[in-house]
């Protein structure tokens, strides 16, 4: 498939538009690598190694007891959108995926929050409202993972931060993936509207799709590269659900990778593996990703996807994801059984203090539902 380069993307790319979507799948980088590590233990722990970067995450627990013990743990999925086009600022995070694997019930469950949902940061309560995928730009990553961990009132054990070039290349390595696309819809991946250059027509119920480098003359292909599952995965305007639409269309990139990369051919290419080292950051390491091999590695097979059921609020003119008390509560409920956690009440309505944060009625009103 003809291919843009990132200089055309760039120039392409309308000032200050958000092109946010990427995500990584950290399900591979645990449950793949650590597999084989065992036979291939020095190079792959150099390759690891590369990804490596320490947190001050705010653990609610013992992390080493609940890996020694074979507990429930869980991970939080980062996706900013910089990394291509040029872009080297440090972004907003437009993926948001909580992944907690339970051995016991032999079952990983992807629970996405939507990047518009409304917050009030801690520290930066006088910005309210802010969105959810904009912590990590006004903090840090130990903000973040702390931020979001007290929001939920679920512990988070472990991160991984990915930029906007990982999928493309993932993809790519994999040789790429067949998708039934859920719905039909035009996309161009320099407007992320339905016109331009680089448009993708994808057809619902069908793995085959058509793409036009000029925008006009389509050809048909059968199996998605890394530019096309990108494109697949970015649209959010043109799709009736929104971010909940996109959100599904990630893990359905998701679930493609996993279904390639179950081979150990794929997981001893050091291409791959150098792919997924140069994308992504996380506390996760190598001695760890070993230790949980064995008792983690058939909750792969059993993927659940969830995302929290929020309702859209304007305000200013900007539009926002609100996630009401009895919603929250619920969330935090299911995160908690996923974990084998005891029954818990869930964190501030907003993130931060919401007296600080000086919530407007009519949102105050959305928030208490």
């Amino acid at each position: 498939m003809p291919r843009q380069t990132r200089q055309e993307r760039y120039n392409a790319r309308p000032p200050r538009q958000n092109r946010g979507i990427i995500f990584f799948i950290i399900i591979v980088v645990l449950f793949g690598i650590v597999k084989i590590a065992h036979g291939t233990y020095k190079s792959l722990s150099d390759t690891v190694t590369n990804s490596y970067q320490k947190a001050n995450i705010k653990h609610r627990r013992d992390v080493n007891t609940v890996i020694k013990h074979k507990k429930p743990l869980s991970i939080l999925l980062l996706g900013t959108d910089t990394g291509e086009l040029k872009r080297t600022d440090k972004g907003r995070t437009d993926t948001i995926m909580l992944v907690t694997i339970n051995p016991k019930t032999e079952k990983t469950t992807l629970y996405s929050i939507p990047r518009d949902t409304m917050v009030a940061i801690p520290g930066y309560e006088k910005d309210f409202p802010s969105k959810i995928n904009s912590v990590y730009t006004y903090t840090n990553i130990s903000d973040t993972v702390n931020t979001i961990s007290n929001y939920l009132n679920v512990p988070i054990d472990y991160y991984a931060l990915v930029n906007m070039g990982g999928l493309e290349k993932l993809v790519n390595q994999v040789g790429g993936v067949t998708i039934k696309s859920p719905l039909t819809f035009t996309f161009s991946a320099d407007t992320a509207h339905e016109t331009g250059k680089h448009r993708y027509k994808f057809y619902q119920g069908s793995s085959t799709f058509k793409y036009a480098a000029d925008g006009h003359h389509f050809k048909t292909y059968h199996k998605m590269n890394g530019a096309a599952a990108l494109a697949f995965s970015r649209m959010r305007y043109m799709d009736p659900n929104g971010d909940y639409g996109r959100t599904q269309r990630q893990r359905m990139v998701i679930s493609a990778i996993l279904k390639k990369t179950a081979s150990p051919q794929m997981l001893f290419n050091k291409q791959f593996m150098h792919s997924i080292s140069a994308n992504v950051r996380t506390n996760l390491t190598f001695k760890e990703m070993l230790s949980i091999a064995g008792a983690y590695y058939q909750a792969k097979n059993n993927v659940v996807t969830k995302s929290a059921t929020e309702q859209t609020v304007m305000h200013n003119g900007v539009s926002y994801q609100v996630l009401s008390r009895s919603e929250k509560q619920k969330t935090t409920n299911q995160l908690r059984q996923s974990l084998n956690l005891k029954a818990a009440k869930t964190g501030p309505i907003v993130a931060g203090n919401a007296k600080k944060a000086r919530i407007p009625f009519d949102i105050e009103m959305a928030l208490k539902e």
